[in-house]
């Protein structure tokens, strides 16, 4: 745990805003590769860049707020200390994706071509971002006896809730499946399937990684929804109930609108397809807190 890596006077480099920042820039630049891969010109795919993680921010740290506003009650300017962490991966993930769909449509680009460029971009982008949760402290796991548990040096929010235990290092179970999820996309995109396949897929499988290793993490009562047979579900894992649902629809619609224009006529009027309405992929490999102790505040 080293949530400040680097001290000189009132200088400070944050390991949680560090490696934040090295993945939205390793995300953007994947993202951009295969984005041109694509045939999409590289000054709307840096545009796009910026309005996700503008969204991203937005919709994590919204989330943040809203679900732990008696932090912030007594001091709204707090909202705006984005140095000091606290954003909800579900709130930026959610934003960024109904946002980046509105601008993408509005901007007249292939929409499903550049959601399926970012789709590994975004698994690998979340798991860098786990390694910073876990130098920061934060989004620890519950205890455990493995060999691999985890003890956080005292002092520690960790510490503080679990003196003296071993807990699951939950961050870095995710930033594995972050890593997984990034090379397993890359291996689907390797065979010519319907424009969205890939984004809707990995939607999907984030979400069901994201369900089970909810199961490890230390949520405090409030985030908890409800009890089914004994085991109690918080608010990230009924979002990933929603968003793998939503995956498995638009999987079908798109899946069907690829046969529907496999099994079309050609157009009387000739020349290709609209881009932004094709769901067909080019023949190309394109695999490119309670008092005493203060909570760390990253992502959720």
């Amino acid at each position: 745990m080293h949530p400040t890596l680097l001290k000189l006077g009132s200088f400070e480099i944050h390991s949680y805003g560090l490696l934040l920042a090295i993945a939205f820039l390793v995300a953007i630049q994947i993202f951009v590769l295969r984005g041109k891969a694509r045939g999409i010109p590289e000054d709307a795919l840096h545009t796009v860049s910026l309005v996700l993680l503008i969204l991203a921010i937005v919709g994590g740290r919204g989330l943040f707020v809203v679900t732990h506003w008696s932090d912030y009650a007594s001091d709204p300017v707090g909202v705006l200390r984005l140095w000091e962490g606290g954003l909800m991966l579900y709130g930026g993930y959610i934003l960024a994706i109904a946002g980046g769909i509105i601008y993408v449509k509005r901007a007249k680009l292939p929409l499903w071509k550049v959601a399926d460029a970012a789709a590994p971009a975004m698994a690998l982008g979340i798991g860098i971002g786990r390694i910073g949760c876990f130098l920061n402290g934060c989004c620890f796991g519950l205890p455990t006896h493995a060999a691999w548990g985890v003890q956080f040096p005292p002092g520690s929010y960790a510490t503080f809730v679990f003196p003296g235990e071993h807990v699951h290092p939950s961050q870095l179970y995710m930033a594995l499946a972050g890593a997984l999820l990034f090379v397993v996309l890359l291996g689907l995109d390797r065979k010519p399937r319907f424009d969205g396949y890939l984004f809707w897929m990995a939607v999907a499988l984030d979400a069901v990684l994201r369900f089970g290793i909810d199961f490890t993490r230390y949520y405090d009562a409030t985030s908890f929804l409800g009890t089914v047979g004994g085991l109690s579900f918080n608010i990230n894992q009924i979002l990933s109930v929603f968003l793998f649902l939503t995956s498995m629809v638009m999987l079908r619609i798109l899946s069907r609108r690829g046969v529907e224009a496999v099994g079309a006529p050609p157009s009387s009027r000739g020349g290709a397809p609209d881009a932004a309405s094709s769901s067909l992929p080019p023949h190309a490999d394109l695999a490119v807190q309670p008092s005493g102790a203060n909570e760390p505040h990253s992502a959720r």
